[in-house]
């Protein structure tokens, strides 16, 4: 298993709860690197992310367009060609007004 960590402005959310809680989040994840001529580029991706149980409801309930999560632990899956991590620990950062 890998273990990844990642910061990013909460871009959609999509939370459902038929048998159990869940939820499906979108982040925008910056990324910075140096071109070639010693500038910083930054690269935006929209990442997918799942929580589920009462992680989903904290989630769904706390954060709202524009906040931010700090993904401290996630696992990378794969699952019918789509790519996604599920959460297992983070922290929720609302924006400033």
């Amino acid at each position: 298993m890998n273990h990844c960590c990642f910061l990013g402005k909460l871009y959609d959310m999509h939370y459902t709860s038929d048998n159990i809680e869940r939820i499906e989040l979108i982040l925008q994840v910056e990324s910075k690197r140096k071109s070639n001529n010693d500038t910083k580029k930054m690269d935006y991706e929209h990442l997918c992310f799942e929580a589920w149980g009462t992680a989903a409801i904290s989630i769904f309930k706390n954060m709202k367009a524009g906040d931010y999560m700090l993904v401290i632990d996630s696992t990378a899956r794969s699952e019918k060609g789509k790519s996604y991590f599920r959460i297992n620990e983070f922290k929720i950062i609302k924006k400033e007004n």
